[in-house]
This record gives structure tokens, sequence and C-alpha cells, in this order.
């Protein structure tokens, strides 16, 4: 085995160097950790598995058009994230897509129709086909908890308040309306994430809906993947590591990784380790993990997906634009359906199965046909213009926040055992991008802090 120190210096000459640092994971969390180490004076090298950065903020190019396949937007509550946009002096590159946006709309399907109704119009909602008045009106019973969750710091959500042994359908069917959770809450869970019903408590659903309900979205006029890419830019990243073990040296002055790259293992010391993996992962990297970690780790679990993109051709107005939910009441094997026209007159698009019908077993060509059935039956002229199709697969797509858990994150954060090492993920904090940026900053504060007390 080969060997390589990112600091070779150790007892008092070690103390009068720089700290070096070693990341684990070049995704946004991993990239944001290390560089505001960086920034603190570390010598801070990154391992990543893959040969692109970004996890899920990526973009990527299919016939020529420019895609975000993870995370499509970032939010005005991402706090952290627009600081760090300052700071790298790309904020002229932020696009802000509120700018075409004329109101919150939602378009659902609901016995073979289209039901559209834009949320922040009043006369809009009050006439909304898409459910029943008593529905409608059940929502003014949801008001009283956007307001006191949106009190909170959504970077903490372990802090919220209420009952975490409920899940976001149980909290609906009991206190607001089973039908507004069916054809409203359902389908756009599914849609952003591909949770299912018992994926996400009503703790972090009131978190969500209170702190991003009604934020402006956001990207960048390259999309994404801009972000990541400036900040693996900046820094020492080393693509195709993937690292296989982790362990605390013997003598307490730091942590020994241990990783393969080119069918060969090599090795690195630390003074500190951060683990940005996915956190399903984290604990088969430690031969002796701490109890802590035993506790938790086994709490964090992810949704997986499969988009499908296709290019159509076609002169039908109808082409120009569409997007609808499927909810799952309803007979339909899809969630989304939404299409653009571009510039060069070809229409863009994607669709994905439901989180309830999709299964990673399933080749691409079964995904394919049952996509395309529903689409034929949705849209037809659409369906007869689809002339490329691609598959673009999620095997984690973001973590599932299921009762019970935000009471182990509060658990798990009393006391997280870090030192050497330290954690970031977006299980930490939710189901986004911003989400996953933030955790990386606050493991660096940690780190920081952690040295300052010393």
């Amino acid at each position: 085995m080969g060997g390589g120190k990112c600091n070779s210096q150790r007892g008092g000459a070690r103390r009068m160097s720089v700290k070096n640092a070693l990341v684990v994971g070049a995704g946004i969390a991993g990239l944001t950790a290390a560089w505001r180490l960086k920034l603190a004076g570390y010598a801070v090298r990154v391992l990543e598995a893959a040969e692109r950065v970004g996890g899920r903020m990526i973009s990527i190019a299919w016939q020529g058009i420019r895609i975000d396949p993870g995370a499509e937007f970032v939010t005005g509550a991402d706090r952290y994230l627009h600081a760090m946009v300052s700071q790298l002096g790309i904020r002229g590159s932020l696009v802000n897509y509120s700018e075409e946006q004329t109101g919150f709309h939602v378009h659902i399907m609901r016995a073979g129709r289209i039901h559209s109704v834009n949320f922040m119009s009043i006369p809009s909602y009050l006439r909304w086909s898409g459910v029943s008045l008593a529905a409608r009106l059940s929502m003014m019973k949801l008001l009283p908890y956007m307001v006191r969750y949106g009190r909170m710091d959504p970077y903490y959500p372990e802090r919220a308040p209420g009952d975490d042994r409920l899940d976001m359908q149980q909290f609906f069917y009991r206190r607001i309306n089973a039908e507004m959770f069916d054809y409203w809450v359902q389908p756009m869970m599914d849609v952003m994430c591909s949770y299912r019903p018992a994926d996400l408590s009503a703790q972090m659903l009131l978190v969500l809906f209170g702190n991003y309900l009604q934020q402006k979205l956001y990207t960048f006029d390259r999309g994404l993947g801009l972000l990541p890419e400036t900040l693996a830019s900046q820094q020492d990243v080393i693509r195709g590591a993937r690292v296989v073990k982790i362990e605390t040296l013997s003598d307490g002055s730091g942590a020994r990784v241990v990783y393969r790259r080119d069918g060969a293992d090599d090795k690195a010391d630390a003074d500190l380790v951060v683990v940005a993996a996915p956190g399903d992962a984290v604990l088969d990297l430690f031969p002796a993990p701490q109890p802590a970690w035993q506790t938790f780790f086994g709490h964090v679990h992810y949704t997986t997906s499969a988009k499908v993109y296709f290019i159509a051709e076609g002169d039908a107005k109808e082409l120009d634009h569409g997007g609808i939910m499927f909810p799952s009441k309803e007979p339909w094997q899809i969630a989304p359906l939404g299409w653009d026209r571009q510039a060069d007159g070809r229409v863009f698009g994607m669709s994905a199965l439901r989180a309830d019908v999709y299964d990673p077993a399933m080749s691409d060509a079964v995904i394919l046909r049952r996509v395309n059935a529903d689409i034929e039956r949705a849209q037809p002229v659409l369906a007869r213009g689809i002339t490329q199709r691609m598959v673009f697969r999620w095997p984690r797509k973001v973590p599932v926040f299921r009762p019970g858990y935000l009471s182990a994150l509060r658990a798990f954060k009393r006391d997280m055992q870090e030192g050497p090492v330290y954690f970031c993920g977006d299980y930490l904090i939710g189901p986004s991008a911003g989400s996953a940026l933030a955790s990386g900053w606050q493991c660096a504060e940690r780190i920081l802090g952690d040295r300052a007390a010393s």
C-alpha cells in the first residue's frame, strides 16, 4: 500500500505548522466545508469517488441542451448559498426564476382532465376545479402552522415544535383535509423529492412549507453545476478516489484515510477528516464507529428515482409549453410531465415514474415503455413527436425524514462525538442543495470553534 500525507509532521513541530484536512466527498456539502476551511488557513484536500463533482448539484449536456438532472433550483431562503455566491464573485451569473413567475401555479390531472390553479390568486384558488370547495376552504386550517413553522430556522429542523410521530399524510388526513393531501401535497412531494407519504414527517413537511413554499427560485446562467465547479476549481480535488476506510490515529493526533484509485490503494493522514459521503454509507467507512454514529446513521435513508428526458418535433401550439402533476390516487404511472419549446424549435421535456411505481431494478426499456404509455394517454400530440429519449437515474435522490427522524437528529446533534472526524450532508438539515451547502458551512464552523477552544 502506498503512503500519502497532507502533513507529515508530528508532535511539537506540528503545532506550529498549517493544519491540514481531508474531505471525503466533493458534493456541495464537502466542497463548502473544504472552501470554508481553506479560507481559515487550512491545507485541504478533497477525495471524490466520481469523476464529476457536485453530487446532485450538477449540470450536464444532452443533445445540445443543458440539463440539471438533480437539484433544479435554489431558493431565496438559502442564505448560506447566497453569501457564498457573493464571496465567490458569481452573483452576476445568478438567474431569478421569479421574474418570469406570476404566481404559484399548479396543474393536476384528475378524472382525465387537467385542473389548473394559481395559489397566489384568491379568485383562481376559489374557482379551482381540482378539489372540492370544502377541501379548498380547509386550507385555512394550515395557516397557523405556516406562521408557527415559518418563524423557526430551517437549518435546525430538529428544533421544530410539534409531534414527531405523524407522517405528512396522517397529519393532513387528521388535521387539514384528505383531499388536499391527495391532490396537492402528495403529487408535489413526489415530483420534487420522490417521497412516498411515509417518507416525510408532519414536522418536516411544515418546516419546508413554512420556510420555502413562497420563496423566489434561482439558478445560474450556466446551470446549477456552476457553483460546485467554481468551488472545485479553487481547491485540491482528487477525482476517482473512492474512500474505503477511515480510522483515528493511535496517538490521537488526527485520522487516516485509505482510498482506492486506478485499482491501487493509497492512504493519507490529516489533522482532521470531514466525511461528506452519503449518510447511509458512513458506517461502512469505519472499523470502529463511535456509539453516537452507530445509533444515528442507521436512520439515514434516501429516495431513488429515474428521470426520462425527451426531445420532440412538431409545430402544434400545445407543444410550446406544459406541465402536469399526476396524483397517486389517479390511474397513472408517471408523477410529472413537463415540456418547453426551445429557441431552435425543438421541444424538450421530462417525466418520471411515481415513487410507488419506480423500482431501481427496472431496465431502461421498461421505464421508457411505461412512461411513454402515459405520455401517449395524456398528450398524444407530444408523444407522436418524440424523437430522442434518455433515462437518468439517481440511486440516492434526497434523504427521507420519516416520523422519529428529527428526534434522532436532535439526539445526535447534542453529542455528535466529532473530532478528529466531522460530518456534513443534506441528511443533517433538509432535502435540498441549499441544505447540503449549509451543512458543509456549519461543519466548518464546528471545526473552527473546536480548534479555537482547544
